[in-house]
Parts: structure tokens; C-alpha cells; sequence
């Protein structure tokens, strides 16, 4: 199964629809899919107990009990996995970003040797959407790139990146205090090149279903 983390508060937004059309390319490979959109869960990040640490515990798991659990074992046996999540100031949501949290720290110990724990090798991606133009995407992602890397040093695989730049926002501009943005060219951009943009997420889904059936 390849797994879709939604890190957006709307279920049908930007990010929603970047995370779908990467599914339905992997569902287009007879690969099955699942999307788990996380603010409709209760839960916490890391609280560093480093019961995942202890000597002779058990690593790769995560010792907190809440509606992430599940989820983080559902990670565990998935084919692949797609994190996704809007930028707002700089930065992913706080839900997506205590998810990768627990994930990443639980699957890490601080040894010499064998620092990750994660038993399989995983193909993975990340989507990100974002309300500025296109030319601006390379410096948007910069910050998250430590991420990247230690995600395919636990994976096995570096994580692909798909963007979605010039986010339309609002169906009705006017009715909101706006005006920095100009809202005939947002729907343009939302016309003429989100299309693109969710075929460029529709073509990673298939390349990770690929990986995931190699």
C-alpha cells in the first residue's frame, strides 16, 4: 500500500489534491492507496522519553499511545510513503511535522553503528504547496533538505520532491483583505498550470509505485 500523510487542515485543498493525483498515478500501477489527512487526529509530538532507545527495548516504535499510534505502524509494513503539507511561515504544519518527529526519532538510535533502524528499504516523497511564485520553489524547499536526507538515509531511497507554487487560496478573493495578491493572474496560474503541476504529481506516484513493486 502506498500511504499518504496530509499535513493540510483542508481535505479537499492544494495539498489534498497534490497528494490524491500522486495516488492515483501509483493506483494506476494496480498498486493499493490510502490517504490519512492528520487534523482530523488527537496527538502530540516527540515528549522525548527515549523509550526507543533503551537497551533492549523496542526499537523502530514509538512508546507514546494516541491516535498517531496506529498510524506510525501503518508506516511500518506500507510500500511507500508521500508526506505532504502546505508552507506557512517558512515552515510545514505542526501536525505533519510531530509526526515526522516521532517516525524518525523512533526509527533512530545513537550508536557508531547502525544509526537507523528501519528494517526495509521504503520509497518516499514529499509534497509541498505554497502561496508564492514558482521561481521562489528552490528556496522554499531549501530549509527541509536536512530532512530529505536523513529520510533516505532511514529509507534506503532519497525522497523525491513535487511542489505546487502560486497556491489559489480563496475561491472569491474579493470578499478578503487581499489585495497584495492579484487574483485574475492566481486564477490563471490555477488554470493553466496547477494541471501540470498534479500530472507532475500523478508521474511521481507512478515512479513510486515502480520502486515499490522493484
Amino acid at each position: 500500500m502506498i500511504l499518504a500523510l496530509n499535513g493540510s487542515p483542508r481535505r479537499s485543498g492544494n495539498t489534498a489534491s497534490m497528494l490524491q493525483a500522486a495516488l492515483d498515478g501509483a493506483a494506476s500501477m494496480g498498486m493499493e492507496t490510502r490517504m490519512i489527512h492528520l487534523y482530523q487526529l488527537q496527538y502530540k509530538g516527540c515528549i522525548s522519553c527515549f523509550s526507543c532507545k533503551l537497551k533492549g527495548g523496542e526499537h523502530g516504535k514509538c512508546a507514546m499511545k494516541d491516535d498517531l499510534s496506529p498510524i506510525l505502524e501503518m508506516m511500518q509494513s506500507a510500500d511507500a510513503l508521500i508526506f505532504g503539507a502546505p508552507i506557512y511561515y517558512s515552515n510545514i504544519t505542526p501536525e505533519l511535522l510531530a509526526l515526522l518527529h516521532r517516525f524518525m526519532f523512533s526509527n533512530m538510535l545513537y550508536t557508531k553503528e547502525n544509526r537507523w533502524q528501519f528494517k526495509r528499504r521504503l520509497p518516499s516523497a514529499f509534497v509541498y504547496t505554497f502561496g508564492v511564485p514558482p521561481e521562489m520553489t528552490e528556496s522554499v524547499v531549501a530549509p527541509f533538505e536536512g530532512v530529505h536526507k536523513r529520510m533516505g538515509e532511514m529509507l534506503g531511497f532519497q525522497p523525491e520532491v513535487c511542489c505546487a507554487a502560486n497556491a489559489w487560496q480563496f475561491t472569491d478573493y474579493s470578499r478578503y483583505e487581499a489585495s497584495q495578491f492579484d487574483a485574475t493572474a492566481k486564477k490563471r496560474y490555477r488554470d493553466d498550470v496547477f494541471p501540470r503541476e498534479l500530472q507532475a504529481a500523478r508521474e511521481m506516484g507512478i515512479r513510486l509505485a515502480q520502486k515499490a513493486s522493484a
